[in-house]
C-alpha cells in the first residue's frame, strides 16, 4: 500500500526514494497539460472506461493465451502476469491452416490491455512508468496503433519493446508503417542491447523506469529515463499504395500494454514463472493551445483545434469584422482535390478556426467537373454587395487530364463558410480578342498555321499572339489566378494563360459570375504565374512567380497606373537571404489589412510536393522603400497597433 499512501499525501511533501514507490502526482510540464491518465489506484480490474482486453491467440505466433484474468490493479499498480497455465483453444481445428486454429491448447497465459475505442490521441507526450520482466521468454511492450487501416498501414509506434535479437536481449524504440505490399511494413528502429543498461546499473531490472514519447506533426521522439533513443521524422513515414499513401502518424492512435511470451522473447524459462510486468501509471499530455500573438513564417501553423491549417494556394475575404481564409485542402500523397476547398475564420489574422469544407468535391465516378481527383488550385472568394452573394473562382483541371483543360471554375454561396454551389467551369472569352491587341497584331496572330512547340521562334510567336489565335474557339487557357475588386466595385480575374507565358486580366460582370469579354494580355512571353495584386495611391502593384514547377524562384514585381496597363516590370521585391528564391516560397495573395492604413500582408506557400499537406505558409509584411514595395524575411513579426 506504500504507493497509494504517497499519492494521497499532502502536496509538497517530500517523497521517499524507494524502488517501486510511485510519484505523489503527475509531473507538470511547462506548455503541456495533462489530458488523460491512469494511476491504477483502484484495486481490481483496469478501468473499463479506459481499457479493453485482447483475447486468445492474437499475433506473431506467440505462445500465450491472452485473457483478462492476468491483469489486475493492486496497491496502485497495474500488474500483468505471464503464467504457466493450460487453456483449451475453442477455435481448435486439427485440419486448420491458421496457427491460431492449429493449437489445441495454450500452455501459457497473459494479458494485453488497450485503449482502443476508449482513449485515442493525436499527438502529445505519452509517459509510462513501469518495471519490466527480463526473464527468458518475456516480451513486454508499450506501444500504439492507429485507428485507421489494417496493420501496418495503421502505423505502429513501439515506445518500448524488450526482446531478443540474435539470442541477445534488446530494448527497442520503433515505428512501422505501410508499403506497396500487403502486410509488409517499413521500419525505423532503434535497437539497444540490454547489456548497455545493466552495465550502467546492475540493478536496472529491479527498478521502475519511465518510457516517454513526444509526438507532434513533425517528429516522433522516444525516450527512456529522459535519454533519447530514437527520433523519427514524419516527413519519412508516408504509407505506400497499400495504405493509400496517407501518413498514419497524423491520425489518432490508441495505447497497448501487453506481456507476450515466447516468440521474440525467446524460450520460456518456466522456473522463473510467473512473469510480472508492473505499470505504475500511464499519462498523456498535450501542448497547451496558447493563442498566437505573432506570425511565424515557415513554421507549423495550427488552427484553434491544434491541427496544421490546410488552406494552400489560398486567399482572404474580409466580411463583417471577420477574415475568411480559403485554400486547397491537400492530402499527404497528392495535390489533387480529394476533399475540396477548406475555409477558416479569424478576427485577428493570427488565430484561425476551421469552418469546414466550403466547396466539396463530387464523388468518384460521378463524371462531374469537380469530381474527386480533379485539380482545384488558387481558390479566391469575393463578396458582391449588390447580389449579397459570396463568389468563388478557382483554377480547375479535370480528373485524369493533367493540365490540359486549363479552365476556371465558379461557385456561389449565401454565407462566407458555404457550402458553395458549383455553377460552371470554362475557358476564358472564346471568340474574343484582347482589348490591347491591334488589328495588325490580330492579323499576324491569325497568320499562324502551326501551333506546335518547336523552334527558336516559339517564345516570339507566343508574344505575337500565336496561343491566343490557337485558343480562339475553345477560349483562353486559365491557370494560376487571383481576383481583385477595385475601389469602384468592379472585379477582375487575373490569371496565367497561353501555356503560362502570358498573364490575362479579364473584367467580371456586375454579379461577379462571368467575364464581360473585356480582357487584356500583360507581360506577354514573361512566363509568369501565381499573381497577387494590391493598390496603393492609384498605383497597381503585382507580385508574380516564374514558372519552375514546385521549385521556388525569384519573385517578379510589376506596376501600372491602370488595371489595363501598360504594366512595367521591376526587379525582385525580396531582399536578404534566399531573396532569389522568394524565401523558398511562391506568392498566392496580397491582403490589405482592414482598418490599418498602408498595411498589406504578402501571402505565399512553401510547397512540399512529397508531402503536400505539410506545405508551409509564408506571410510577410509589405513595406515601401524608395516608393517601391519590399519584402524582408522575419522569423517572427507582428502587425503594428
Amino acid at each position: 500500500m506504500l504507493k497509494r499512501y504517497w499519492k494521497n499525501c499532502m502536496m509538497g511533501m517530500v517523497l521517499a526514494v524507494l524502488a517501486g514507490c510511485g510519484q505523489e502526482k503527475p509531473t507538470e510540464y511547462e506548455g503541456w497539460e495533462l489530458v488523460w491518465h491512469d494511476e491504477f489506484d483502484k484495486d481490481g480490474v483496469p478501468d473499463p472506461d479506459s481499457w479493453i482486453f485482447e483475447e486468445g491467440f492474437v499475433r506473431n505466433k506467440e505462445l500465450q493465451w491472452y485473457q483478462s484474468q492476468n491483469a489486475e490493479c493492486k496497491d496502485g499498480f497495474l500488474v500483468i502476469e505471464g503464467r504457466k497455465e493450460r487453456v483449451k483453444n475453442p477455435d481448435y481445428n486439427a485440419d486448420g491452416k491458421s496457427w491460431r486454429e492449429g493449437r489445441e491448447f495454450a500452455e501459457y497465459t497473459s494479458s494485453s490491455v488497450q485503449t482502443r475505442g476508449k482513449r485515442e490521441f493525436l499527438y502529445g507526450r505519452f509517459e509510462v512508468r513501469a518495471k519490466i520482466p527480463v526473464a527468458s521468454g518475456a516480451w513486454p511492450a508499450i506501444w500504439t496503433l492507429g485507428i485507421q487501416k489494417p496493420w501496418p498501414s495503421c502505423g505502429e509506434i513501439d515506445i518500448m519493446e524488450y526482446y531478443k535479437i540474435g539470442g541477445e536481449p534488446h530494448i527497442l524504440a520503433n515505428a512501422a508503417w505501410g508499403t506497396n505490399r500487403k502486410d509488409i511494413p517499413k521500419w525505423n528502429s532503434s535497437k539497444l542491447p540490454y547489456a548497455k543498461f545493466i552495465s550502467r546499473d546492475p540493478e536496472w531490472a529491479a527498478k521502475f523506469h519511465v518510457w516517454r514519447m513526444d509526438w507532434d506533426q513533425e517528429f516522433i521522439r522516444l525516450y527512456l529515463d529522459d535519454e533519447l533513443l530514437n527520433e523519427i521524422p514524419l516527413s519519412t513515414t508516408v504509407n505506400g499504395s497499400e495504405g493509400n499513401h496517407i501518413n498514419p502518424f497524423k491520425t489518432p492512435h490508441y495505447i497497448l500494454l501487453n506481456l507476450a511470451m515466447g516468440g521474440n522473447g525467446g524460450e520460456v524459462d518456466e522456473s522463473l514463472l510467473p512473469l510480472r510486468y508492473e505499470i505504475d501509471y500511464v499519462r498523456v499530455y498535450q501542448k497547451k493551445k496558447e493563442p498566437y500573438t505573432a506570425f511565424h513564417p515557415g513554421k507549423i501553423w495550427e488552427d484553434t483545434d491544434g491541427v496544421h491549417i490546410n488552406a494552400h494556394g489560398g486567399g482572404i475575404l474580409y466580411h463583417n469584422g471577420t477574415y475568411y481564409w480559403y485554400g486547397e485542402h491537400k492530402s499527404e500523397h497528392s495535390s489533387s482535390a480529394l476533399v475540396g476547398v477548406r475555409v477558416y475564420s479569424s478576427t485577428d489574422l493570427y488565430n484561425w478556426k476551421n469552418e469546414g469544407v466550403a466547396l466539396p468535391v463530387m464523388p468518384s465516378g460521378s463524371g462531374h467537373k469537380i469530381e474527386k481527383g480533379c485539380v482545384i488550385e488558387r481558390p479566391k472568394v469575393i463578396y458582391n454587395e449588390k447580389t449579397k452573394k459570396f463568389v468563388m473562382w478557382f483554377h480547375l483541371e479535370l480528373k485524369g487530364q493533367g493540365y490540359a483543360a486549363a479552365e476556371y471554375g465558379v461557385a456561389e454561396s449565401d454565407t462566407p463558410v458555404g457550402p458553395f454551389r458549383f455553377l460552371y467551369a470554362s475557358r476564358s472569352c472564346p471568340g474574343v480578342w484582347p482589348q490591347n491587341m491591334s488589328e495588325v497584331e490580330i492579323a499576324k496572330a491569325r497568320s499562324f498555321k502551326d501551333f506546335s512547340r518547336k523552334g527558336k521562334e516559339w517564345k516570339q510567336n507566343v508574344i505575337d499572339g500565336m496561343c491566343v489565335a490557337r485558343d480562339m474557339k475553345t477560349g483562353q487557357m486559365a491557370r494560376d489566378m487571383t481576383l481583385f475588386v477595385d475601389d469602384d466595385g468592379k472585379a477582375y480575374h487575373i490569371f496565367s494563360s497561353e501555356e503560362n507565358h502570358t498573364l490575362h486580366i479579364a473584367e467580371l460582370t456586375e454579379d461577379y459570375l462571368y467575364h464581360t469579354d473585356k480582357y487584356v494580355r500583360i507581360l506577354p512571353g514573361g512566363h509568369n504565374e501565381a499573381p497577387a495584386i494590391f493598390k496603393k495611391e492609384g498605383v497597381y502593384w503585382m507580385i508574380t512567380s516564374g514558372c519552375t514547377g514546385w521549385k521556388p524562384n525569384a519573385a517578379r514585381l510589376s506596376r501600372a497606373t491602370s488595371i489595363w496597363g501598360p504594366w512595367e516590370s521591376l526587379p525582385n521585391p525580396c531582399v536578404g537571404e534566399k531573396a532569389e528564391l522568394t524565401f523558398d516560397s511562391q506568392s498566392t495573395y496580397i491582403l490589405p489589412v482592414e482598418g490599418k492604413r498602408d498595411t498589406w500582408i504578402f501571402m505565399a506557400d512553401r510547397w512540399r510536393p512529397k508531402n503536400p499537406i505539410d506545405a508551409r505558409y509564408i506571410w510577410l509584411p509589405i513595406v515601401f522603400e524608395d516608393g517601391k514595395p519590399v519584402l524582408k524575411w522575419a522569423d517572427e513579426w507582428k502587425m503594428s497597433e
